[in-house]
This record gives C-alpha cells, structure tokens and sequence, in this order.
C-alpha cells in the first residue's frame, strides 16, 4: 500500500483533506498529477480487494480524510454503458448485503461533471472477484441490477459508514458487458496493485490471448484518459474545495 500526502507549501492555510482510494498504480497516476493544484488530496493506492481497500479508508482516515473517494476503474454490467462512461452511483451494492448509499449532498455536487463527461448513476455492485467473462457479468447485473461491478467501494463505503465520514464514488468503465477479460488477468496486478511483469509477458506470447488483450488495451486507453481528465476537472473546478469537515455523513 502507499500513500501519498498532499503538497503544501510553508504558511498556506489547512485544506479539508479529501481521501481518495484506488487499488492500483495507474488509477491513482491521474490523481498523483493533479495533487500539487489540487493540495488537499490524499491518494492512498490500496491493493486489489475490499480487505485492502477498507485498511486503506482507515489509514487515510487516521491521517485527516473528511472525505473518501472510491476512484477508478470499473467493469460494465449495463450495455449502455461504454468504456469511458464515469459511473457516480448513488447506492453500492453487495449480494446479501444491505445497499450502502454515498453522500447525497457530495453526490448532487458531482452532477455538475455532466456537462462534460458521460454520468451514470446507477447502482455499483462490489464483487469478490474480478467478473472474467461475459456470463459472470449477465449473471451478475441480472442478480444485482447493478450497472457497474468493482472490487473496493463497499468496503470503503462501510469504513465511512462506522466513522461518520462522508463517501462517494467516482469510476470509469473500462470493458463492456460483452466483453471478456484475458485468461488469468488478475495475476498481472500484485497485492500492492503495481504490475507483475512476468505474468504480463507470457499472456502476450499466448496466441490464443491476442484478441482480448488488444480489446483490453484499446479499452484501457479510452478509460485511463477519461480518468485523466476527470482529476483534472476536479482539481480545475475545485469540486472539493468546499469546507468537507461540515458534511458529515448524515448532515
């Protein structure tokens, strides 16, 4: 896990801080050039998985967050959805598990991202497992009426939940419904969530992994550069500037 603290120069005033949480390296890069404009970020990279994700809300918690942000990327259950489009739910969802709704306050406040991404707001699923195929993904918006599947938000959204800290969530799809994720992909992220490059370099020499590797790659393209562009709406725009040590959870 890592963690990054916001840049602050000598004197300036205390910003709120506004914890955002991502399970791997390349979600948390938009972030990471956005921190010194933004100034009150702190960007905790968790590591794949809700166990991970929820030590992470805690740390950033302990180190000032009034604010957690789910951020990153997505799989899409709705055949609406295409790679780029930012889901901002508003509930998250586990199966057997009580929806878990974000802020309603912080959540109106994102709406004004309309104007220059795709918004859907329609409930997350949060799974225990990267969904591969496209089955598992029917399977599961059929279950769910989810429009959207990660691994992390509900854990974090419960870490919010226990210590009265606002919550919201801001993800990009990056694979379609149809579509179905290279054989074994889950190994190329370790628990850190950096790159393992071994088992990278023999999917690419897999002949038979051609096809989904090269749709993965155009679809990580679209979405890495909506992410991109999205931190840097939200630092340009200072949509968390506002005094977040006011909003509690339930305010």
């Amino acid at each position: 896990m890592s963690f990054d603290e916001p840049a602050r120069s000598s004197g300036a005033p205390k910003l709120p801080k506004v914890g955002f949480i991502a399970a791997l390296d390349a979600e948390c890069a938009s972030l990471r050039k956005q921190a010194t404009r933004a100034g009150s970020w702190l960007v905790v990279q968790s590591g794949p998985g809700a166990a991970r994700a929820a030590v992470a809300a805690e740390r950033a918690v302990d180190a000032g967050a009034t604010l957690l942000v789910s951020w990153g990327l997505a799989g899409g259950l709705a055949a609406k959805l295409v790679p780029g489009t930012v889901v901002v739910p508003r509930r998250v969802v586990q199966r057997a598990a009580e929806p878990l709704a974000v802020d309603a306050g912080w959540h109106s406040r994102l709406t004004a991202l309309a104007d220059e991404f795709p918004l859907e707001h329609g409930d997350l699923l949060t799974a225990a497992a990267a969904l591969e195929s496209a089955e598992a993904k029917q399977a599961a918006a059929a279950a769910t009426r989810a429009v959207a599947v990660d691994m992390e938000s509900a854990a974090i959204a419960a870490v919010a939940a226990r210590v009265g800290v606002p919550f919201v969530v801001l993800r990009v799809v990056i694979d379609g419904v149809g579509d179905a994720l290279p054989r074994g992909a889950e190994q190329w992220i370790d628990e850190l969530g950096n790159r393992r490059l071994a088992p990278t370099l023999r999917a690419v020499v897999n002949l038979w992994q051609w096809r989904p590797l090269l749709t993965l790659a155009k679809r990580f393209r679209t979405a890495s550069g909506v992410l991109d562009r999205l931190a840097q709406a939200l630092a340009g725009r200072r949509l968390f500037a506002a005094d977040v040590t006011a909003r509690r959870a339930g305010s």
